[in-house]
C-alpha cells in the first residue's frame, strides 16, 4: 500500500479500479492525411461534440471546444504550415507546441491555461492525421486518473462509470474539477510526480475532502473508507428542506461558468450568493454585447427562484482577456482590476449594467462590486448604476460590495452607511492580509484563512454588519469547508454562500451548534496566536 497527499477538490470518497488515461501522441507512425484535411475533419468532429454537448445542457464545455476550433482557425498556426510540413507530424506537433510556450512561459494563470488548450488541440490534431480512434471505454466504478482532462476527452467517456477523480496538476476552476463537483465526483488534484505510482486496475481508495488517496489499500484502509462512504450518504440524506428551514442559516451557491448553471439540479437551494460574471467574458475573442449578456443572465433566472448576487466584471489579476488590450502590469494583482477596470472602461461596465437592468427578472438581482478599497470608488459605481437606471426608466437595485481588501475592512463601519449588504471574499482577503500570493505553492502555510490575523477582521466585520442591519454573507472557500464554516458560525456569520456539492457537509456541523454556547468558544477563537490553536478548539467541540 503506497499513500498520497493531494489536494481535495470534491468532497466524498470512493473505493475503485484505476484508469490511467493517457492522452499521449505517437510522433514516429506517419500521417495518413495532411494538415488542412486532418483539421477539417476535427473542426467537424469537434461541431458534432458541440451539438451533443448542447442537446444535454453542457453548454460550458461546448464553449470550451468552440475555443478548440479558432486555435485550428489561427492564422498564426495555420500560417506556419507549408506544402513542406503539411505532413510532417513532428514539426506539425512544433507548431503548437512552440505557439503554447509562449503563452505558458507568462505568469499569468489565463494565458497558461491557453497553452494548455493549444497543446490539447495539437495532440487531438495529430491523432486526426495519423487516423487514430481516441474513444475511451470506462468500466463501472472506475477511478479515473489523468494528468488533466479537456471537454475534448471527457466527450469521449462515460462518466456515469467514473466514481473519482485523481489529477496530476488542475486547479479548483478547472473544467475537470467543475465536472466532478457538479456531477458529486471525489476528485483529488496536485498529486504531481506520485501520479506515476499509480498503474491500471490498481485498486484506489480515494477522499475527495482530505485529498488523500490510499494505492491497493489493506483491509483496514477498506473498511474504514467504506464506513466513510455509509457516513457521507447519511449525511446527504439528512439535509432535507423541513430541517433546513428550522435553521437560523442561510445556504446560498456560487456560480462561475455555463455548465455550473446547465447542471445544477439542487431541490432547494436556489439563490446565489456570488455569479462570477467574469467567465461571459472568457474564452471569446470580442466583447460579449448587452443582448448575449443579458441572454446568460435570463438563463441562471429560469434556473434559480431565488435571488442572484451578480458580481460585476472582476477581470485582472490571475484572470485576463486578450481582446480588452490591458496593459501589462508588475504586479496584475495590486493593478488594475475588478471595479478599478470597470470605471476606467466605464462603456464595457455600463453595458454589463444595461444587461442587469433589461433582463426580465431585474428585481431579483442584487449587483456587487468586486476589490473595492475605498468610499469613492463605490460612490462612482452606485452612480453610474443610477445615471443607466434613470436613462433606462428601471428601478435601482440593491448594490453591496465584495469584502476582499485590508482597507474595506477598516473603514467597514463608514461603507455600512452606504452599501445595501457585504459578501466576504475569503479567498483574496487572506493573500492581501498575510501579503501572500494565493497562487505560489511555496507560500501555502500563509494562505490560511483560519489564521487569527483573519479570524479578527471577519469577526469585525460581521458585527458591524449587524450594528448596522446589513447583510453579510461569505462566498469564498471557507463557506464550502466545515470545519471553516464551524469557525464563521461561531463567530456570527449566518449566511454561507458555496458549491452545492459541499452543502450537506456544511450543514452537518452547523446543526450541531444549537445546542452549544458558543459564546465562550468564540472569546477562546480570538484569543489563539495561530490556525492550529483555533483547529484544536474547533476538534474539541462535540459536534
Amino acid at each position: 500500500m503506497k499513500s498520497v497527499k493531494g489536494n481535495g477538490v470534491s468532497i466524498g470518497s470512493s473505493i475503485g479500479n484505476a484508469y490511467v488515461y493517457q492522452n499521449k501522441i505517437d510522433l514516429e507512425t506517419k500521417s495518413k492525411i495532411v494538415f488542412h484535411e486532418a483539421a477539417e475533419k476535427l473542426i467537424s468532429k469537434f461541431e458534432l461534440q458541440i451539438e451533443s454537448f448542447k442537446d444535454s445542457n453542457r453548454n460550458e464545455e461546448a464553449d470550451v471546444l468552440d475555443a478548440y476550433i479558432l486555435v485550428l482557425q489561427d492564422p498564426e498556426i495555420i500560417g506556419q504550415v507549408t506544402p513542406e510540413n503539411e505532413s510532417l507530424v513532428q514539426d506539425i506537433y512544433n507548431i503548437f507546441e512552440s505557439s503554447a510556450n509562449i503563452l505558458g512561459s507568462m505568469e499569468d494563470e489565463y494565458f497558461k491555461q491557453r497553452a494548455e488548450d493549444i497543446i490539447s488541440v495539437g495532440k487531438h490534431l495529430i491523432n486526426m492525421m495519423q487516423d487514430k480512434e481516441t474513444t475511451v471505454e470506462l468500466n463501472k466504478n472506475s477511478i479515473l486518473v489523468a494528468d488533466d482532462l479537456t471537454p475534448a476527452d471527457t466527450s469521449s467517456m462515460n462518466l456515469g462509470n467514473v466514481i473519482g477523480i485523481i489529477l496530476k496538476e488542475g486547479g479548483p476552476t478547472s473544467h475537470a474539477v467543475i465536472v466532478a463537483k457538479n456531477l458529486g465526483i471525489p476528485c483529488v488534484i496536485g498529486v504531481g510526480e506520485s501520479i506515476k505510482e499509480i498503474k491500471n486496475d490498481d485498486l484506489i481508495a480515494l477522499d475527495g475532502s482530505t485529498g488523500t488517496l490510499n494505492i491497493n489499500p489493506d483491509e483496514e484502509i477498506i473498511k474504514n473508507m467504506n464506513e466513510s462512504k455509509k457516513q457521507e450518504e447519511e449525511v446527504r440524506n439528512n439535509f432535507t428542506l423541513p430541517l433546513y428551514e428550522e435553521q437560523d442559516f442561510e445556504f446560498l451557491i456560487n456560480v462561475g461558468s455555463g455548465e455550473e448553471i446547465e447542471s445544477f439540479n439542487h431541490p432547494f437551494l436556489n439563490s446565489i450568493g456570488l455569479f462570477r460574471s467574469e467567465f461571459i467574458y472568457l474564452d471569446r475573442s470580442s466583447i460579449p454585447t448587452i443582448d448575449e449578456q443579458r441572454e446568460i443572465l435570463e438563463k441562471i433566472q429560469d434556473k434559480f427562484s431565488g435571488t442572484v448576487t451578480y458580481r460585476t466584471l472582476d477581470i485582472g489579476g490571475d484572470k485576463q482577456v486578450d481582446y480588452l488590450s490591458l496593459p501589462t502590469e508588475e504586479n496584475p494583482f495590486l493593478g488594475v482590476r475588478g471595479i478599478r477596470l470597470s470605471l476606467k472602461n466605464e462603456e464595457l461596465y455600463r453595458s454589463q449594467i444595461e444587461s442587469i437592468l433589461t433582463s426580465k427578472d431585474a428585481n431579483r438581482v442584487k449587483i456587487m462590486f468586486p476589490m473595492i478599497s475605498t468610499i469613492e470608488d463605490f460612490i462612482k459605481s452606485k452612480n453610474i448604476i443610477e445615471d443607466t437606471a434613470k436613462n433606462l426608466n428601471k428601478k435601482i437595485p440593491e448594490v453591496g460590495i465584495m469584502i476582499e481588501t485590508p482597507s474595506s475592512t477598516i473603514l467597514i463601519e463608514d461603507f455600512a452607511q452606504y452599501v445595501d449588504f457585504f459578501s466576504v471574499g475569503t479567498n483574496d482577503l487572506t493573500q492581501y492580509i498575510m501579503a501572500a500570493d494565493r497562487g505560489n505553492p511555496n507560500l501555502m502555510e500563509y494562505h490560511d484563512s483560519l489564521h487569527p490575523a483573519i479570524l479578527r477582521v471577519l469577526e469585525n466585520v460581521f458585527s458591524v454588519s449587524k450594528k448596522y442591519k446589513k447583510d453579510v454573507s461569505v462566498c469564498g472557500e471557507m463557506a464550502s469547508d466545515p470545519i471553516s464554516a464551524t469557525v464563521l458560525y461561531i463567530l456570527g456569520l449566518r449566511k454561507f454562500s458555496m458549491s452545492p456539492s459541499a452543502a450537506p457537509f456544511v450543514f452537518e456541523k452547523l446543526i450541531k451548534l444549537k445546542s452549544i454556547d458558543t459564546q465562550n468558544i468564540k472569546s477562546d477563537i480570538l484569543k489563539t496566536k495561530n490556525s492550529q490553536e483555533v483547529r484544536d478548539i474547533i476538534n474539541k467541540i462535540k459536534i
